[in-house]
């Protein structure tokens, strides 16, 4: 098993998992780090619709939480591949 040392102050995964979106499969990631010395959350969901891929992103300040999940939640909800 390789293993690699993460350079991002803080870094702690939350999860890292299959899933799908959409009906596509997909991969969930959530992690919290420091940045500026506050914590901070950050979501990827990368998902793949047909030979394109795909990725929605996000990191917050952690007392920006409840807004930051509402907008991250509206913006997958919204989103259209081109």
């Amino acid at each position: 098993m390789r293993t690699t040392r993460c350079s991002v102050p803080g870094y702690r995964k939350i999860t890292l998992q299959r899933s799908t979106f959409r009906g596509y499969p997909a991969v969930v990631w959530e992690y919290a780090f420091t940045h500026n010395g506050l914590p901070c959350h950050g979501r990827q969901l990368g998902f793949q619709i047909g030979d394109r891929t795909f990725q929605l992103n996000t990191w917050y300040l952690d007392s920006t939480a409840a807004a930051a999940g509402r907008t991250y939640e509206r913006v997958k909800e919204s989103f259209k591949p081109l």
